[in-house]
């Protein structure tokens, strides 16, 4: 069963990291999505979708974040992290967090809201995820969702596609 966490009071200011990441990204012409990955209170990385940037299905926002947080720490555990995802992250990106060991999970819009823009998502939410996996990780669901909504919008405004 997923503990649920309450906001904490830096969470704003994180989550504000990796939905400027998104907008970002979308800029540069890719798909709406962010992340931002925190230890102790410090920034490890940040960084937006490279899906059609680099021609890598698997290269989302919250992949993408912890290869490099992991490059940049040297390491594959980042016990103790928190990441800060734009969209509640797809069963990919789940695995690669438990994997990573990161602790919490804060989400803006859910996979309905990607699949309302048109996304591929698979219909498996974090919470069943935890559920299945016997999981201990935290999550904090629908954080900032309206901010991530608005970064959906800005992509299908100028013309972005899906995979």
């Amino acid at each position: 069963m997923p503990t649920f966490i309450s906001p904490q009071p830096d969470d704003e200011r994180f989550m504000r990291l990796a939905l400027d990441a998104c907008r970002a990204g979308v800029m540069q012409g890719q798909t709406p999505f962010g992340a931002c990955i925190v230890r102790g209170g410090e920034v490890i990385e940040s960084t937006h979708n490279h899906v059609w940037l680099t021609i890598d299905p698997t290269a989302h926002a919250e992949v993408h974040c912890i290869r490099h947080a992991c490059q940049k720490l040297n390491t594959i555990d980042l016990t103790g992290a928190t990441i800060y995802s734009t969209t509640e992250p797809c069963p990919m990106c789940f695995s690669a967090i438990h994997w990573s060991r990161i602790e919490r999970i804060v989400y803006g819009a859910n996979i309905a809201d990607a699949q309302s823009f048109g996304f591929n998502e698979l219909i498996v939410t974090n919470e069943q995820l935890i559920e299945l996996g016997k999981l201990s990780m935290q999550l904090t669901p629908g954080f900032m969702r309206d901010e991530a909504i608005e970064l959906f919008k800005l992509w299908q405004q100028r013309g972005g596609q899906t995979y």
